[in-house]
Order: structure tokens, then sequence, then C-alpha cells
């Protein structure tokens, strides 16, 4: 290998390195930065209540409930939850009316099988 490819491969290199530096310098800049505002924020906090020994007139936030338990499933069946299988007995409505006494048989009803 010759001195020129050597010194291209090696810049080609540290300038890959270079920018992957770069950016997680700039994250750790982001960090830093956060933290300072979080001093800032708490040191305020600490000179208005003398160190949290004093009470800073913030509502402390109620403690949560506890969660209700998980109600059981109900399992319906026919006729669960007001579904009425029967219609209602109306004026004239008797043995006539159904299918084995008009002639026809329940098994004459068209019947789909599902496959």
């Amino acid at each position: 290998m010759d001195v020129l490819t050597w010194t291209v491969e090696r810049r080609m290199y540290l300038a890959e390195r270079a920018e992957l530096l770069r950016k997680e310098l700039a994250g750790i800049e982001v960090e830093v930065a956060r933290l300072e505002a979080a001093e800032v924020v708490f040191g305020q906090w600490a000179e208005a209540t003398d160190g949290g020994r004093q009470p800073c007139g913030i509502i402390e936030p109620e403690p949560e409930p506890e969660p209700e338990p998980e109600p059981e499933p109900v399992v319906a069946g026919p006729g669960a939850g007001g579904m009425r299988l029967v219609p209602d007995r109306v004026e004239g409505m008797g043995w006539r009316s159904s299918p084995r006494s008009t002639g026809g048989s329940w098994r004459s009803w068209p019947v789909r099988t599902v496959r």
C-alpha cells in the first residue's frame, strides 16, 4: 500500500469518527443544559422553602386511588340481556301459527350448512 492511499483512507476514517463524536458531544451538551436548568429551579425552590424546611405553598398531589378490581366477564347466552327468544302472544295466535300445525314441518325450513 502506498503512502497516498493510506493517507486518504486514514483521513476518511478520522472524518467519519469526528462526525460521530460531534453528534455524541451535541447530545451531552443538551443533557448538561437540562441539568443546569434543573439546578436553577431546585435552587429557587430551596431558597423559597428554606431548604425544604418550610412549606412552599404548592399543593401536594393526592395519592392515586387504588384501582378497582376488574369485573368478572359476563357470559351471555340466548335470552340474556332482555333478548326475547319467543315473541309475545297476540290475539289469534295459537298452535295453528306454528309450521307443524300448518302442515309443514320444522325440518322443511331452509337450513344453511356451514362448511
